[in-house]
């Protein structure tokens, strides 16, 4: 028997349809009057006229309520459905509910319900022997979650741009460098997705945003995990090959960065390292985004190090992991239930607020650091206009801890807050030059 909660609720409802399926195979639905007898758990209506089959099957009551917004769509949407099989009342019919299917946009989001209901969708199409299916350029971008490759473009440029400060540079070797870093971008990218999925982290999570919880290609049937893994194993591949070319013309260092920067990638989620899974994952990304390819694109280029180049990778890396970080405040919940202990799951919201300031802190101080100490050129301090953009960022999760969807706009300003900041530190190199700076 259905709660008499629900039956309270549905009586609420100005409108109802009945809905079911007549002898002949033929779908009917008619607005009706309902009364409710909460004691029986009990619902009457009137026969619709002259269909006299409609008490011999199940039907369908359905009460449902939307508000028209003036500049199109819908809000406050909800609705309840009661399911059985209808008896005669007299010269009524009168349904006991044996189901019950409801939603309420106040309580559930239209997004994560939708997301709640994957699993049943893929069932169905199933059913029907179909798939789920996107087109080939958009199934790349998605599996590939290609323009978060902007995360490894800047920090190869920078390297190369602090190599020909110091006098040294050529394309060919910058080209290869930039394809392998990418390459070992788009394998972590569709490793972190497989064995996410694997460890059950991404199904657990019903709240995924554009820029978290995963690429969803596994979860919605796009693509099958072991094709995914062996992209991921494909796209490391291409990357090691180039690797190992540039570590036999430009020195071993090269092997030593590029082993570096597959434990940290690889190993960021995959076992037995998992350091996603350790609270280590932010650290891992600051490095690998930071010194790993700063250093690398540098090295590539002049066969050795500087203080320069390390200096410079700093505020690039810490602006990579803020990415992630901002983006593991939405998925908090969902990787503390799914046992992804990541760095912002093992502390309270305020901090991880807290952490994001502490963070900023270190983007900036590095880059007045190194411009005053005259290790980076000093017009490298236009990079410092981005600080409102940081301030913004910090009032958006602020007013957001606790809501994935309202974090998004939080999400994407942060993603611009990283490419400006980069962008106007790569611009005060290219200045440098230009005025013999």
């Amino acid at each position: 028997m259905v709660e008499r909660s629900l039956l309270e609720k549905a009586s609420k409802y100005s409108d109802a349809a009945l809905t079911f399926i007549d002898n002949d195979g033929y779908p009917y639905s008619f607005p009706v009057q309902c009364e409710f007898d909460f004691q029986k758990g009990t619902v009457t209506f009137a026969k619709p006229k002259g269909l006299d089959d409609v008490g011999k099957g199940e039907v369908e009551l359905i009460f449902n309520h939307i508000t028209p917004l003036p500049v199109g769509g819908y809000t406050d949407r909800r609705y309840i459905v009661l399911w059985g099989r209808v008896e005669p009342d007299g010269e009524k019919l009168q349904l006991r509910p044996a189901k019950v299917f409801t939603w309420d946009e106040k309580e559930v989001p239209f997004f994560q319900y939708s997301e709640m209901k994957v699993s049943k969708g893929r069932s169905y199409l199933d059913e029907l022997m179909q798939k789920p299916w996107l087109s080939t350029p958009w199934l790349i971008v998605r599996t590939f979650r290609l323009p978060f490759v902007i995360a490894t473009i800047l920090p190869i440029t920078l390297g190369g741009l602090v190599a020909y400060r110091a006098g040294f540079f050529n394309w060919l070797l910058f080209g290869l460098t930039m394809a392998g870093a990418l390459l070992l971008h788009l394998g972590v990218n569709t490793a972190n997705d497989y064995f996410d999925g694997r460890a059950g982290v991404d199904e657990l999570n019903t709240t995924p945003t554009p820029f978290s919880g995963g690429s969803r290609i596994i979860q919605y049937g796009l693509l099958p995990s072991h094709t995914v893994l062996s992209l991921s194993t494909a796209s490391y591949a291409g990357g090691i090959l180039i690797g190992l070319y540039l570590t036999l013309t430009r020195g071993l260092p090269i092997l030593l960065i590029g082993l570096a920067g597959l434990v940290i990638s690889y190993g960021y989620t995959a076992p037995p390292l998992k350091w996603a899974y350790r609270g280590l994952g932010e650290l891992a990304v600051a490095l690998g985004f930071g010194p790993v390819l700063v250093l690398g694109s540098y090295f590539v280029q002049t066969q050795s190090f500087s203080l320069e180049a390390l200096l410079a990778s700093v505020p690039v890396g810490m602006l990579v992991m803020l990415i992630l970080y901002v983006n593991e405040i939405a998925d908090r919940t969902w990787d503390d239930e799914a046992g992804k202990k990541t760095l912002v799951a093992r502390i309270s919201e305020s901090s991880a607020v807290t952490g994001f300031v502490y963070s900023m802190a270190v983007v900036y101080g590095a880059i007045i650091v190194g411009a005053f100490m005259r290790i980076m050129p000093l017009t490298s301090l236009i990079a410092l206009l981005t600080i409102p953009v940081a301030l913004k960022v910090r009032a958006l999760i602020k007013q957001n801890l606790g809501n994935p969807y309202g974090l998004i706009p939080a999400m994407s300003l942060n993603i611009k807050m990283y490419v400006y900041t980069a962008t106007l530190l790569l611009v005060g190199y290219v200045v440098s030059f230009l005025l013999h700076f």
